[in-house]
Parts: C-alpha cells; sequence; structure tokens
C-alpha cells in the first residue's frame, strides 16, 4: 500500500473521530506518525477542503467526507428501496427504527428514524458495532456461514460466550429474528433482509425502553418488523 495515502486517511480518520476541533500535536499522539508528516499531511488536506484549521490553530474534517459518504449510501440499492418501508414501520410503532449494513466484522448504521420519547443509543447514522452484539448484526449472521469467524475475532479482543452465541444464532434462524440490549436500558428487535437468495447484509431493526416493552407490544413489534422484512425482500427482488 502506498504510506502517503494510508497516512492522510489515518489522519483524517482520526480528525473525524475527534468530534471535535483537535491540535496537530493530539493527531500525532492519535496516530503515531511524527509532527512533521502530520503538517505535512494535514496541509494538503486543508488545500483540498477535506480538512480546516480554526482561529485556534485546532484542525477538524469538513463535510467534504460527508458529501462522499452521503453519495456512495443515497447509490445503494438497499437504501434507495428501504426509505419507505423504514418509516412505515416506525410509523406503526412508534419507536426507534434503523437501516443497518454488515461491513467487515461490523453492523455500519446507514439510517435511523428516532422515537419522538427517545433514549440514550450508543448508535448513530455513520457508527459502527460489533455485529454479535447487536440485533441487527445477529439476525443477519444467523444466515452467514462466515457468522463463526466474526465471532472469534470479535472474542479475541473482549469478553464474548462464542458457543453461546452459536446457540443464539441457531434460534434466531428458526423464529426469524434476533434480540439484543446492545444500548443500556434499551431492547432491540433485528430482521436480516436478504435477495437474490445471497446470504443477507442489511437488517432492519427497533429499538424501545426496555421498560416499556412488555410482552404484548413485543409481540406486535415482531409481527411488524416481520411483515416489513417481507415486503422489503419481495422489492429488492424485483429490482
Amino acid at each position: 500500500m502506498d504510506r502517503a495515502v494510508t497516512r492522510s486517511f489515518e489522519i483524517l480518520e482520526c480528525l473525524a473521530r475527534a468530534r471535535q476541533p483537535i491540535r496537530l500535536s493530539d493527531v500525532a499522539a492519535a496516530t503515531g506518525l511524527q509532527k512533521s508528516t502530520v503538517h505535512r499531511i494535514l496541509g494538503t488536506l486543508c488545500a483540498l477542503g477535506h480538512a480546516r484549521q480554526d482561529d485556534s490553530g485546532r484542525y477538524g474534517p469538513t463535510l467534504r467526507a460527508w458529501e462522499l459518504g452521503a453519495g456512495v449510501v443515497s447509490a445503494m440499492p438497499i437504501y434507495q428501496v428501504a426509505s419507505g418501508y423504514l418509516q412505515a414501520l416506525h410509523r406503526a410503532t412508534s419507536e426507534t427504527v434503523s437501516l443497518t449494513i454488515l461491513s467487515g466484522d461490523d453492523v455500519l448504521y446507514l439510517e435511523k428514524i428516532v422515537a419522538a420519547r427517545p433514549v440514550r443509543f450508543h448508535t448513530r447514522v455513520g457508527s459502527r458495532a460489533p455485529a454479535p452484539l447487536t440485533a441487527s448484526g445477529k439476525a443477519m449472521l444467523a444466515f452467514r456461514p462466515d457468522a463463526r469467524s466474526i465471532a472469534d475475532r470479535l472474542a479475541a479482543v473482549r469478553d464474548l460466550d462464542v458457543p453461546a452465541l452459536m446457540t443464539e444464532l441457531s434460534q434466531v434462524r428458526q423464529r426469524g429474528y434476533a434480540l439484543s440490549g446492545y444500548s443500556p436500558g434499551v431492547t432491540s428487535i433485528g430482521a436480516a433482509v436478504a435477495a437474490g437468495g445471497a446470504p443477507p447484509s442489511a437488517a432492519l431493526s427497533i429499538s424501545a425502553p426496555t421498560d416499556r416493552l412488555t410482552a404484548r407490544k413485543r409481540e406486535a413489534f415482531v409481527e411488524a418488523l416481520l411483515e416489513t422484512r417481507a415486503r422489503m425482500t419481495e422489492a429488492l427482488d424485483q429490482t
């Protein structure tokens, strides 16, 4: 790989993760690069419009990355088809609903419609979460041949009972949906979306505060989710 390109992306990702403008020295410390190298690359990124320097001398990303990412997402068939179904699912449940895709070993949140009574989530549009820990991720992994290898890689860096997860994924395959409590106090229900007979790489989910998710309400949410998934899958098969 080209080192200059690799370093440029490392620095750009560092700026994006910071969530606020940071000093050149902070970028160097986070990336492990020499300050002179960081200074040179930041100058190039600023000249290209991908980074900016504020009056205090700190650096941050511009909206260029968002423009590029938004263009990629809006061109994805799954995103184009899902919008209307996600809105319908939100209207049917009045809770937060999300569209995710599998990206490496993670789920990536492409779209989220938040409930009128929002709760605190660990996820937002554009964020990632380990697939084996989320309802959407488990819903997809249950039907994928690489589920065990993804789980094993996560277990190598954090506490994860892989045999228990594989048993749970077997149950997910039987009932058609997965459950998760990835965000504290929140229960999520996820269902995988597949088209053309390929392993699923997208999922829909409903998330609600655990304390207001009664058994009757959960049953209704599962029904709405599976019905929406079926209609969306049919639409994808026709594209």
